[in-house]
């Protein structure tokens, strides 16, 4: 039974990695908490500390202790935001237009896959393939800041292989060793003189390595508090900037570091029928001071100022028990916006966020659960001010504001076996 056990599992693996990575894996937004259906429904409080389904091997590895059995889970994302843009001013030579109500929003189909393995009774293995950091905007190529960001695309793929251990019936610990490819796109308009301009485009990507570290205790039979860490793993991304009008094309790279994060949570039954759920998270976006694209021989060749700043997530839920089969969820945060006014761009337009959610799990049978959540999240208005030096490039300067919001549905299903 247990070989078969093996074999099965082996073969979801090897069907949760293909199918994950033919996919068309596009994100909006830089980091994303969107890695599962049941989660979404709450905005993802309690996540750290929940384990109720496989994807617990990324919220919090420790938390695969407390399934029963083999476990396989599919979660698909739809996610659908708006970057709308509302000009100010412009100044300078420039051959694009003044347009307004642009929006540089990209939808795009997130997925996220896990297995579980049940080793012994205190030993649980786990495989995840997530998308956890993406980013998606685009402009059109005559748009006031042209200059500065047309398209801005960066994703993240992370495998990760977990284990957890049971210490006892109260205290779990768990771990992971992460492997993350993240490529990179990024392409703006360089005036050649004051009525024409080329499209500049860089393409790199790099693997990096990384781990996570976890522990679940459970202070009595009604809750339990889960904490976890991710670490950075950072990236030399290596690839080629080309610029046709102007005739070059040379090999560049740039230096990128996606951030580390932690999160404590609790989950507690309050009866059979209410369960209360919160979150709170921090992520290193302190890092992320600036994108600096440098040639083979050395020279800076483009720089990008960020000064992020590390942001907390803040979430509660709450789950209602409606029947044996059906539990409705509900949810709400609060998400900090790392960027500030004077170094924020239009390729991420980022800001304070208030989430709002709604989903629900229902249990086909004993062994699959089909879960569904919505969250709607809308952002603080960001305001922009792009200064140009005035030299070919980078000859014009601009200033708005974004008024951005995000609508996201996700799908997903848990198979126990």
């Amino acid at each position: 039974m247990l070989t078969n056990n093996k074999k099965t599992l082996a073969i979801a693996i090897s069907a949760i990695v293909i199918a994950t990575g033919a996919s068309s894996i596009q994100a909006a937004g830089f980091q994303l908490k969107e890695q599962s259906a049941e989660g979404q429904g709450n905005s993802f409080a309690g996540q750290t500390a929940k384990a109720v389904d496989a994807s617990t091997i990324f919220f919090n590895p420790a938390g695969m202790a407390l399934l029963e059995g083999n476990q396989v889970q599919g979660n698909l994302s739809f996610i659908a935001p708006t970057a709308d843009y509302k000009h100010t001013s412009n100044s300078g030579p420039t051959p694009f237009s003044d347009f307004t109500n642009i929006d540089g929003g990209v939808s795009a189909f997130v997925p996220s896959a896990y297995a579980v393995w049940d080793y012994s009774d205190d030993v649980k293995l786990g495989l995840s393939v997530n998308v956890p950091f993406g980013l998606s905007t685009e402009y059109d190529e005559d748009w006031v800041g042209a200059e500065y960001n047309v398209l801005s695309e960066i994703t993240s793929i992370n495998i990760a292989s977990s284990i957890s251990y049971k210490v006892n019936d109260q205290f779990s610990i768990g771990g992971n060793v992460q492997v993350q490819k993240t490529t990179g796109t990024i392409t703006s308009m360089k005036t050649l003189s004051g009525t024409s301009a080329t499209l500049a485009t860089l393409e790199a990507d790099d693997v990096g390595f990384g781990y996570g570290l976890g522990m679940l205790y459970q202070y009595s039979d009604k809750g339990r508090i889960g904490f976890n860490y991710r670490s950075e793993i950072k990236h030399k991304l290596e690839g080629d900037l080309s610029i046709p009008g102007a005739g070059a094309q040379f090999d560049a790279h740039a230096d990128f570091t996606t951030p580390a994060s932690a999160s404590i949570g609790i989950y507690h039954d309050l009866n059979e029928k209410w369960t209360l759920l919160a979150d709170v998270s921090w992520t290193d976006w302190s890092v992320f001071e600036s994108l600096d694209v440098i040639n083979d021989a050395g020279t800076t060749v483009s720089s990008t100022s960020y000064n992020w700043s590390d942001n907390i997530f803040v979430a509660v839920g709450a789950n209602y028990q409606y029947s044996d089969k059906l539990q409705l969820k509900f949810g709400v945060a609060y998400d900090e916006g790392a960027a500030n006014d004077e170094d924020r761009t239009a390729g991420i337009p980022d800001a304070d966020r208030i989430w709002a959610s709604v989903g629900a799990s229902y249990k086909l049978n004993k062994q699959t659960t089909l879960s569904m959540g919505y969250s709607h999240i809308n952002a603080d208005s960001a305001s922009i001010s792009e200064v140009g030096t005035g030299a070919p490039g980078k000859s014009s300067s601009y200033a708005g504001s974004f008024d951005s919001s995000v609508n996201i549905l996700t799908l997903g299903i848990n198979y126990q076996f």
